[in-house]
């Protein structure tokens, strides 16, 4: 009979008046991978800690190989056996991989370390995982799925007895995220427990025995293997507009909306692409070097070796100090909330930011704001009459981010790991939105170091391997494929 590693027992916890966690029960066994669904983010967070620590809860008990590590009315602040591998690297940077294997683990412990000898063993562990990495390279020159792999390897070697994988997905390849299931199935099978948390289903049915579906800080449903369907989240979804086919573009040649010729940075050896109005290319780069140069160009924070950008063919000049907004090219960074709203400033004072650079003048007349406020009332709703955006939900703030792009109507947007810090539901609402801009006829590029929910809607797919251009392929090769 299989053991329990983890019980977590009609658990209840209130911070500052507002319940994180509210009735959760659900137990894990010694060597199984138990899938995590979060709906949405509200309680993962204060999950992820009362798992790897016996922090104060309100009602409830939490058990660790059988024995009451946390209760109600006792919570001891120590930590359990559990291991967190998330977006945020935990190796040191400045020590090499084999170092950063060995410390704190049970099995190189020794008053000398022995070089040679710790490199030998860190090999022959690598081998008999059938992983090949120079172990002579700093943690700080890794990928990302490399720094994965070394932390899933560290957790284990150091005695984790539960290993909590926190949304990684989208910051691997598709190859990657198969290498490190397979590495998953392999320490399940050695009786390692996993908490897999992830906003795509089909990446946990590869790997999961159940699910647990969690939304508002409650676990609503416990799902097993064999009641596994496609269908499965369909009456969870938000609803969202489903990607059309690209709109005709007033440039429909071969130039394309928007042109890069030849592009030429430290991480780009030359790159050219075209898209089209109304069309989602896709940029896949797991290496990200590529992506982020391309974006500090358009950003104005970089100036590329040579290459040159042009906008219903003409060339559009590179400036190192200022975006190219005013040239028809918008940027949405990653993560794009913090970064792109003010919070004290009402809906509307965000929504017209721009307003006045396109219209050229430093005041906009009343009625024009009016206008926009009444055309804009359909798609934001209430959330258009706000004083500030304190109050709004997640959902309001990124379609406002997406509305300001929408107002000032460039002729091409880029949008940098739009996927990256969502849940399900965050998801959805933004392959709405960005179906919206190409509705719009706007030409989207994504900088995305992995598909995942970008497939939802890419129109064709350019890869980069290291500084070149690999392939491209149409949305067609990429269902196939994927």
């Amino acid at each position: 009979m299989r053991e329990e590693v983890l019980r977590i027992e009609n658990v209840i916890r209130i911070i500052d008046g507002i319940t994180y966690l509210d009735n959760v029960h659900f137990y894990i066994f010694q060597g199984e991978i138990l899938g995590l669904i979060p709906l949405d983010n509200h309680g993962k967070e204060e999950l992820i800690e009362l798992i790897l620590q016996n922090v104060p809860i309100d009602f409830g008990r939490v058990y660790f190989n059988g024995e009451l590590v946390n209760y109600y009315e006792h919570s001891s602040m120590a930590r359990n056996p559990v291991y967190v591998i998330e977006k945020d690297s935990k190796l040191v940077g400045d020590l090499k991989v084999a170092d950063n294997i060995s410390v704190l683990s049970t099995s190189y412990r020794s008053f000398i370390v022995r070089e040679r000898s710790l490199l030998r063993q860190v090999n022959s562990l690598l081998q008999s995982l059938g992983l090949e990495m120079d172990v002579n390279r700093y943690a700080s020159e890794l990928s990302f799925f490399e720094t994965a792999v070394v932390e899933l390897i560290r957790a284990v070697q150091g005695g984790a007895q539960l290993i909590v994988l926190d949304d990684l997905a989208n910051l691997m390849t598709q190859e990657e995220l198969a290498t490190f299931q397979r590495l998953l199935k392999h320490y399940a099978q050695a009786g390692i427990a996993f908490l897999y948390v992830a906003g795509n289903h089909q990446e946990l049915f590869a790997v999961c025995e159940r699910l647990i579906l969690f939304e508002k800080g409650r676990a609503l449903r416990v799902v097993r293997k064999k009641d596994f369907s496609p269908d499965l989240l369909n009456p969870y979804r938000l609803p969202y507009t489903p990607p059309t086919q690209p709109a005709s573009s007033s440039q429909g040649d071969s130039q394309g909306v928007f042109r890069c010729e030849g592009l030429k940075t430290n991480s780009l050896a030359g790159l050219s692409f075209t898209v089209q109005g109304g069309e989602c290319l896709t940029i896949l780069d797991p290496a990200k070097g590529g992506i982020q140069d391309l974006a500090d160009v358009i950003t104005g924070n970089l100036k590329p070796l040579r290459g040159k950008f042009s906008v219903e063919g003409k060339t559009v000049p590179l400036p190192s100090k200022q975006s190219l907004l005013l040239q028809g090219i918008a940027y949405i960074p990653e993560d794009p909330v913090p970064k792109s709203l003010f919070f004290d400033y009402s809906y509307m004072e965000n929504l017209t930011f721009l307003l006045d650079r396109k219209l050229g003048r430093s005041l906009v007349r009343r009625q024009i704001l009016q206008f926009i406020q009444d055309e804009f009332r359909e798609l934001a709703e209430d959330a258009v009459d706000a004083p500030d955006l304190w109050g709004l939900e997640m959902n309001a703030l990124y379609s406002l981010v997406y509305f300001r792009i929408l107002l000032f109507k460039p002729k091409v947007v880029f949008i940098m790991q739009p996927f990256a810090h969502a849940d399900m539901q965050l998801s959805a609402c933004i392959v709405g939105l960005i179906n919206l801009l190409k509705q719009n006829g706007l030409a989207v590029v994504l900088l995305s170091a992995s598909l995942a929910d970008a497939r939802a809607v890419t129109d064709r797919l350019l890869t980069l391997n290291g500084k070149e251009f690999i392939e491209s392929l149409s949305k067609d090769t990429i269902a196939d494929i994927f």
